[in-house]
């Protein structure tokens, strides 16, 4: 009987700490739920709806940050966009029989804010009428002269005010950096693509489609932002908006862009267009050989076995090459006492040189190392 009441006394001690017990986890789970995440600039929901907030200080500045941020691909086109163009023009069939007929198009950058613009040779190319596109606007344009030997034309439209480009440089370019390609292909205008630079000072050697001549275009950046008909004469860019390259040609096996691109690097494509609108014509020095690589076999047999070079295959009489003693079979293997490797390596050296600069060549001459200073001239008109 005593160990019944004792039991039956026992029983609300032991119900009362249990219920203190329930009411603290009760409690300090509240605490750690509403009261910690308030303390250090959160909400309950940070952590317990599923998203996780770390302490921070002006954590409202730095969500107005983020919203703000834009891509540099982005930051690039609202810089650049405004000064690319669409160029349209007419052009006269040699067939009389036929009329007039839209034939071409392509993209060009304005130069100058008094209506001066860039673009490529080939695209206004034996054009009867241009037409340029302007933002919203479509203007008569007038070609003030075209290099084919670097592919590069300037266009004149009567208005001033223009948002000119901002032109850059290409001497720190590295391969990899960001590159932006905007322009109009297949005339879908202000086309923003992007990619890296894929390699520098390419050169290229294609046939002219109108002479008949092989046209060599040296120093070219290659580039994987997807070009296309109608592509050239539009700007390809760097990070900051800056125009690195005229884009000028891909390389592809269908017609379209297959990742292998071509710009003109902006120094050339800005000294040849201040000429052709001072002068009327781009200057070109000259020295008066034709070769090939030192591995090919034709037109001149390699008979000293040399793996690098250039080998003079013609030296057109009276030129500085003639004057200066070169003959047919010299290979050339070094320019300002840089290496020739190829015919296109000795096209890149001298286009770098202007007209009247010394060019000094080092060659093989019946297995004998000679040098000699070739002072280059204007190239003649062909």
């Amino acid at each position: 009987m005593e160990e019944k009441n004792t039991r039956e006394a026992g029983r609300p001690g032991m119900s009362l700490i249990i219920a203190v017990a329930f009411c603290s986890a009760l409690f300090g789970g509240l605490i750690a739920t509403y009261a910690v995440p308030y303390l250090y600039g959160s909400t309950p929901g940070d952590v317990y709806g599923g998203r996780v907030s770390y302490p921070v200080t002006n954590s409202k500045e730095i969500i107005k940050v983020a919203k703000d941020a834009v891509s540099p691909v982005a930051a690039v086109a609202k810089k650049l966009q405004p000064s690319i163009v669409n160029i349209n023009i007419k052009q006269t069939l040699k067939d009389i029989a036929h009329p007039d007929i839209v034939s071409g198009a392509g993209s060009g950058v304005i130069f100058s804010s008094d209506g001066y613009i860039i673009t490529n040779a080939h695209v206004v190319s034996d054009a009867k009428d241009i037409f340029v596109t302007i933002g919203a606007e479509e203007l008569k344009g007038k070609l003030v002269a075209a290099d084919t030997e670097t592919d590069l034309a300037v266009v004149k439209v009567n208005r001033t005010g223009l948002p000119a480009a901002e032109f850059g440089s290409t001497k720190n370019l590295q391969v990899g950096d960001l590159a932006v390609a905007i322009g109009s292909p297949f005339g879908f205008e202000h086309t923003v693509t992007s990619g890296i630079v894929s390699a520098l000072n390419r050169t290229l050697s294609l046939p002219d489609e109108n002479s008949q001549q092989i046209n060599t275009y040296a120093n070219l950046i290659q580039t994987d932002a997807p070009i296309n008909p109608g592509n050239s004469g539009g700007a390809l860019s760097d990070s900051q908006g800056r125009v690195i390259g005229i884009n000028t040609l891909i390389v592809s096996s269908t017609g379209v862009t297959e990742g292998i691109g071509f710009a003109i690097p902006v120094e050339t494509a800005v000294t040849v267009a201040r000429q052709l609108i001072d002068q009327g014509k781009a200057s070109h020095p000259y020295m008066g050989i034709q070769g090939q690589n030192a591995n090919s076999t034709l037109p001149v047999d390699n008979t000293y076995g040399v793996a690098k070079g250039a080998i003079v295959t013609d030296v057109v009489k009276d030129s500085p090459a003639d004057k200066a003693g070169l003959r047919q079979k010299d290979i050339i293997v070094a320019a300002d006492g840089k290496p020739v490797d190829t015919m296109d390596d000795l096209i890149a050296q001298i286009r770098q040189k202007k007209v009247g600069d010394t060019l000094q060549l080092t060659f093989l001459r019946n297995g004998k190392q000679k040098t000699v200073s070739v002072v280059l001239v204007e190239k003649p008109k062909r």
